[in-house]
């Protein structure tokens, strides 16, 4: 008889061997993910797929800036999802071209615009999965014709330099390749590594592969020595950031790179900061030496400066400036102090709410509702998922447990969107029904249409029923919008556009797209969303006149009221709401606190607003209090009454909070 256990051990290796799912090759190339959150941009999120590559063997950092020593370091670029990049320099776009025509890659993937020569994304392409491959090029081999992972892909305007790879079912071109001088270029609007075009995750299957395929072919023909000598041929001082905010009693720390080509003994220096020198980078010259910038504040600091930076070697020199704000703000009276709260097995409110007032947070939001779900015993909605259910209700303990602890308890219902949670059976009705918009290409989105009387019934019902029903001190709008600019173009929209304008429109929709209907179309969307809040804010009034009334709004103002349809501003000035959360969501401190200023000036003198903090948003997370108290003292600096992040997770919410005890009891 076989020895059982060297059968199994050569079945494992066989599928390890055969799986590159399963088996991670090392791999010497290294890549750079640019980290759109982390340069305060917009895009999908890096970490599951920079999680997946180094899963699968390969060197893989995140990094933030496009100036030549961020890009020296890396053999490849991996731009993913660039459509707004955030916090980049003015003349990134030819160090990028640069550093490819020394020796580097680049792969781009998603929403891109820069050419390089060899394609660049011009139009998104909905509900199209089919993938066919152009024969003939090395960075497709073994690759067959395959179904993308997401249902949504960018074509490609193919540059001199550039090869079609794939095309889709229409025969667009969705990837091309190319060189641009010694170094290659891969551009495709596939949505690699994210499943739903908004998050990434680990590569894996077609998506992997294809990934694979694309990386072996982009390796570098040239040595780094090579690229390196045609790429830095000058003295070069890189710092991380151009200015900085701290708050007072919180030190704060920054990085300064400097090249000195065929120097030794970098050094750098920085008067009333700490220099220390990072541990040096084996696989790049030693005249390349990175620093880290370590600056203590007072507790009772609050000074604007200028920090100079002196890099040297030998009798080379290189001078750089920051410009240092340190902070201290004096919280309001009575500021609010909360987080966006969804309602979980793993949160239950006897925990939550006790938790909430030892970490000195005093306001939870708490997602209660969404379309046709509810998360407690409404007995308005048809979908019910109370997890106290049948035995208790959700909200019922929510706001037993917040008076006991003196929580002030907003629930909020996520209003025009027609959530997952909505069963398939309800979603069956209202499709059947025509009560979901519909967009341009008649295709049914899953949000309500804002312009039918049955869905504002029920939209208000369920504010309504919490308002009345609930001991509870505030409601809050949610998802009180269009998803996008994508609808919606149903029979009810038109007969009400036409009618509202007077304009008769020959060619639905697309003539609502140019002038001159273009700029009543975007006030058509405003005033539809607007009267649902007019409309039940003002039944919220007169039946609950004590609930304080809210919603969580978008960050982009007045750029939202073209995108989604939210004119919230004019729900502030029209006094329908009582407070305002703008979801202002960013890891890039200078873009938040430009917002929050943006939205200051947009409102009302002293109207109540409570910026929306991104703790762990889909913007990013924060990982260090001193984030978060620097964009609470952000919001105060321009007059909010406090704040809200989101959103509470259990253990990640307290090892952010519970260091700033003692700072927010200030």
């Amino acid at each position: 008889m076989k020895n059982p256990y060297k059968i199994a051990l050569v079945v494992l290796i066989s599928i390890c061997w055969l799986s590159p799912e399963l088996w991670a090759e090392p791999r010497n190339m290294r890549i750079g993910v640019f980290g759109v959150h982390q340069a305060g941009g917009d895009g999908a999120d890096c970490q599951g797929l920079v999680k997946g590559l180094r899963e699968s063997g390969y060197q893989v950092d995140i990094f933030t800036n496009m100036k030549p020593l961020s890009l020296a370091r890396f053999d490849l670029v991996y731009l993913s999802d660039m459509q707004r990049p955030g916090r980049v320099h003015e003349n990134w776009r030819k160090d990028l071209q640069r550093y490819v025509k020394s020796g580097g890659s680049v792969l781009q993937t998603w929403h891109h615009h820069l050419s390089l020569g060899v394609g660049s994304g011009v139009k998104r392409i909905f509900d199209s999965r089919r993938m066919a491959v152009v024969p003939g090029h090395p960075a497709i081999d073994g690759i067959a014709d395959f179904n993308a992972t997401f249902k949504d892909h960018i074509i490609e305007k193919v540059g001199p330099s550039g090869t079609p790879l794939l095309k889709n079912d229409a025969g667009d071109i969705v990837a091309a390749a190319g060189k641009l001088g010694r170094g290659k270029v891969i551009s495709t609007g596939l949505a690699l590594a994210m499943p739903n075009g908004r998050s990434s995750q680990p590569p894996k299957g077609n998506d992997l592969k294809l990934l694979q395929a694309f990386l072996k072919w982009l390796e570098p023909e040239v040595t780094q020595k090579q690229r390196l000598s045609a790429f830095l041929q000058k003295p070069e001082l890189e710092i991380s950031v151009d200015s900085l905010s701290t708050v007072a009693g919180f030190p704060t720390t920054f990085t300064v790179t400097a090249a000195f080509p065929g120097g030794k003994s970098v050094t750098v220096e920085c008067p009333d900061a700490e220099v220390n020198a990072s541990p040096a980078d084996t696989k790049m010259p030693e005249w390349v030496r990175s620093f880290v910038i370590s600056v203590p504040t007072a507790r009772t600091a609050k000074v604007e400066k200028t920090l100079t930076i002196l890099a040297r070697s030998g009798d080379q020199r290189k001078e750089g400036k920051v410009l240092l704000n340190i902070i201290n703000q004096t919280p309001p009276e009575k500021e609010m102090r909360g987080v966006w709260l969804h309602v979980g097995n793993d949160r239950h409110p006897t925990k939550v709410m006790p938790e909430l007032k030892r970490l000195g947070l005093n306001t939870a939001m708490l997602r209660i509702a969404g379309g046709t779900a509810a998360f407690f015993a409404s007995k308005v909605q048809p979908d019910i998922q109370d997890p106290l259910a049948p035995d208790g209700d959700w909200l019922e303990v929510a706001s037993r447990e917040a008076r006991a602890n003196g929580i002030s308890l907003h629930p909020y219902v996520n209003n025009c969107v027609v959530e997952g949670r909505t069963s398939e059976k309800t979603l069956a009705k209202l499709r059947d029904a025509g009560r979901l918009q519909v967009g341009r290409n008649g295709r049914i989105i899953n949000w309500f249409c804002p312009s039918q009387e049955v869905n504002l019934t029920a939209m208000e019902a369920i504010m309504l029923e919490i308002a009345t029903r609930y001991d509870v001190d505030g409601v809050q709008y949610d998802f009180i919008r269009y998803n996008n600019s994508d609808g919606c173009y149903d029979d009810y929209c038109r007969a009400l556009f036409e009618k509202e304008t007077g304009h008769k429109v020959a060619n639905w929709p697309e003539d609502l797209n140019k002038p001159p209907l273009v700029d009543e179309w975007t006030e058509f969307r405003c005033r539809r969303i607007s009267a649902i809040v007019e409309r039940i804010s003002t039944k919220i009034r007169q039946q609950a006149p004590k609930i304080k009334i809210s919603a969580a709004v978008f960050r982009d103002w007045p750029d939202c009221r073209k995108a989604v349809g939210q004119d919230w501003v004019r729900w502030c000035k029209e006094g329908w709401l009582d407070f305002v959360c703008p979801m202002n969501y960013t890891l890039n401190d200078e873009l938040f606190a430009k917002r929050t200023e943006i939205h200051r000036d947009a409102l009302p003198a002293g109207f109540p607003v409570a910026q929306g903090i991104g703790i762990a948003s889909g913007r990013g997370t924060m990982t260090a209090p001193a984030q978060v108290a620097l964009q609470i003292s952000l919001a105060r600096k321009f007059g909010a009454i406090g704040f809200v992040g989101f959103a509470y997770k259990p253990k990640h919410t307290a090892t952010l909070f519970q260091p700033l005890e003692e700072w927010l009891g200030e």
